[in-house]
């Protein structure tokens, strides 16, 4: 009876905490509440920055890289267009920025599939193959190659979907090829030929060679309007006794009739469409005239560049010129 009494005692006496317990409030944190802004301390140091891991840069000087990687993409284009999935034995397929040895292993693939699509011992005309240079020339040669290669299985002119291509200059020979960089790097020389041409290495050839002689040669310079002047080398001549000269392209200012068998140094012409008219220098003149009164060809015609992109100085003190009509 004791024991029965104790216990209801000792429940009357924990009630009251039980109660309290459940009836206080629960604190929710309120999610629309700004939190409270977190204090740095100005003295405290600073944490230290994750490190970034070095990133390895190609043994392949930059110019010459790009070409690679643009020709190695052009290549498998090319085989996929061919071959399908499967490649020739000896196939490499490297892409490895970062092997010295990736120009030669691109040139290889391409002489491989060169081989499996022509015949071992065929290739087009004017294939440069492989010769020992720096990177950049071996990458210059990889892509003139290719883009015969690539004439030799499509028509001219026509690529696989996704092709890259280059500088349209690098489908040409060696000497043009040089020349015309060296001209523009040099000479301020600017090319202006219709890449889709199938005369377009001709052309720049020719351009090139026409600005050089024009602008570089000191024994192909005239001296306007100073009368005597230096001795062009007669290459090209008048051929027709209605050779009107004129001071402007566009013909409104005529300065005489040049004589038949007058030599002419052919420097610019314009790119006016249907305009035949072209800048050429000789003893005591710089004028314009249509080229078909000359000896210059019209593939030679065509070759020549713009003439806004040269300085012009006409003027006219040979014997045969008249005051401005």
């Amino acid at each position: 009876m004791r024991r029965a009494i104790s216990a209801i005692l000792l429940v009357f006496l924990l009630l009251p905490v039980f109660v309290s317990a459940q009836d206080m409030p629960v604190s929710t944190p309120d999610p629309l509440a700004v939190p409270p802004e977190e204090v740095v301390d100005p003295n405290a140091p600073a944490e230290e920055s994750a490190s970034t891991p070095d990133v390895p840069i190609s043994p392949i000087e930059p110019e010459a890289l790009q070409l690679l990687i643009n020709a190695r993409t052009d290549l498998d284009i090319l085989a996929t267009q061919n071959l399908g999935a499967s490649r020739p034995g000896g196939w490499s397929g490297s892409a490895n920025v970062m092997d010295r040895q990736l120009p030669l292993l691109i040139r290889l693939d391409l002489e491989i599939l060169a081989g499996t699509l022509m015949g071992p011992d065929q290739r087009p005309p004017g294939w440069f193959g492989a010769v020992p240079s720096t990177p950049y020339a071996i990458a210059r040669d990889i892509r003139h190659d290719l883009e015969l290669l690539a004439n030799v299985v499509n028509p001219p002119t026509v690529r696989p979907p996704g092709w890259i291509g280059s500088d349209p200059i690098m489908r040409c020979d060696r000497a043009t090829q040089t020349l015309v960089l060296v001209m523009e790097r040099t000479a301020g020389f600017r090319l202006n030929v219709d890449v889709f041409s199938p005369d377009f290495c001709n052309l720049a050839g020719l351009q090139a060679t026409a600005y050089a002689e024009a602008n570089i040669m000191p024994n192909q310079r005239a001296t306007g309007t100073s009368g005597g002047g230096g001795v062009t080398n007669g290459a090209v001549q008048v051929s027709s006794p209605f050779a009107v000269a004129f001071l402007d392209r566009f013909g409104r200012r005529p300065t005489g009739t040049i004589p038949v068998g007058e030599p002419l140094t052919p420097i610019a012409r314009s790119y006016t469409q249907f305009s035949r008219m072209m800048l050429v220098r000789g003893n005591g003149f710089e004028v314009f005239i249509d080229y078909s009164a000359s000896t210059l060809g019209e593939n030679q015609f065509a070759g020549l560049p713009d003439v806004n992109s040269i300085s012009t100085n006409t003027g006219c003190n040979a014997p045969w010129c008249n005051g401005v009509g």
